[in-house]
């Protein structure tokens, strides 16, 4: 077994709490949601309707922001000045949420599709004057979606978010 697989197995939760966040997206922006795995040692998913462009994009993105913002919250908590097996079991958790934190390749098509989706419609003129205006969040989207893509399976860079 792999070092990758094997803290894939360690830190377990991350999956869930990763596809927890798509689900969340999910309910917050009104997609139905057809079909989830959310626990499991290896992979998890949710299945949801396809929906406008800007919604695929923060749904497959919100992983990233949700389990940082759970490891930060944790860390509050844990200041706090929690029991012992509370701390153990927070810490246990974030790393986990930290080392899950990366979007999946999966989740990168997905924003890949949906910006060139945008793209290939046939839209008013304001639309098309919109997206001129938008490009340079498009293009940020586009290199943060390649870079999810690229170290989506990167042991270093999952250990590089959790030390930072």
């Amino acid at each position: 077994m792999n070092l990758n697989k094997f803290l894939s197995y360690l830190f377990f939760p991350g999956i869930t709490i990763h596809e927890l966040a798509h689900a969340t997206a999910c309910i917050f922006l009104g997609v139905k949601i057809k079909k989830t795995k959310l626990f499991s040692f290896t992979d998890g998913y949710v299945v949801f309707d396809d929906s406008k462009s800007y919604k695929n994009i923060l749904i497959s993105i919100f992983p990233f922001f949700f389990n940082i913002a759970f490891a930060i919250l944790s860390a509050f908590l844990i200041k706090t000045g929690v029991s012992l097996l509370l701390t153990i079991l927070l810490i246990w958790l974030s790393l986990a949420a930290l080392f899950f934190c990366v979007p999946s390749k999966q989740d990168a098509k997905n924003v890949f599709d949906a910006i060139k989706k945008t793209y290939t419609e046939s839209q008013p003129i304001y639309m098309w004057l919109l997206k001129i205006i938008l490009l340079p969040l498009t293009l940020l989207l586009l290199i943060l979606s390649a870079f999810f893509w690229l170290f989506d399976n990167s042991f270093v860079f999952r250990i590089l978010l959790i030390a930072l």
